[in-house]
């Protein structure tokens, strides 16, 4: 499967080409930077509508390929039945050790049935938990994959925004602010 086309053949634009919106005057992400971070094992806060026009946000394991997003749910979820009713959605995406950063996506979603097939969601669980505890999760996940099914959701995106702090100070600085939880000093002291 493509996964940089989006259902009517047009192709859906890679995040890294969209003009970054750096936030509060913050640096922002360069294309290399962005495509980096978006890559690496994180953890991303998927924002969506619910059927009462509330927001709802879960965290989800992600998949960053060819500069676009993909998340797997299972077919019929209240998160399927939302983005079934309205594509609308944030994704949100940090880095939790100082000096943070942040990337935040404004899109709508396109939603893929992808039946039983569950390579896309082995493939996640192996990123996030190494082969070993992928292997354990498909124990517990095979069962609900075989019973209703899994949808892929890939994220068309609109706006990107955020901030990477790391550009703001030196390197020196940017391994002392990360390491000064773990020195054996109060933190008050630095």
């Amino acid at each position: 499967m493509d996964y940089t086309v989006n259902s009517s053949g047009a192709s859906i634009t890679p995040l890294a080409a969209l003009p970054f919106a750096p936030l509060g005057g913050q640096p922002g992400f360069d294309a290399e930077a962005l495509d980096s971070f978006l890559a690496d094992t994180r953890i991303a806060t998927f924002t969506y509508v619910r059927k009462d026009g509330r927001p709802n946000a879960a965290p989800l394991w992600y998949t960053y390929r060819d500069g676009v997003m993909l998340f797997v749910v299972s077919t019929g979820s209240d998160k399927h039945r939302a983005l079934q009713r309205d594509d609308r959605v944030c994704v949100s995406v940090q880095d939790e050790r100082p000096p943070y950063r942040a990337v935040i996506v404004d899109g709508r979603v396109e939603l893929v049935d992808l039946g039983t097939d569950g390579t896309l969601s082995k493939a996640m669980a192996v990123k996030y938990f190494g082969k070993l505890g992928a292997a354990e999760y498909d124990k517990i996940s095979a069962a609900d994959r075989e019973a209703t099914g899994q949808t892929l959701i890939r994220l068309v995106p609109e706006r990107v925004k955020g901030f990477d702090n790391t550009k703001a100070i030196n390197k020196a600085l940017l391994g002392f602010v990360r390491l000064r939880d773990r020195l054996p000093i109060p933190r008050r002291w630095l």
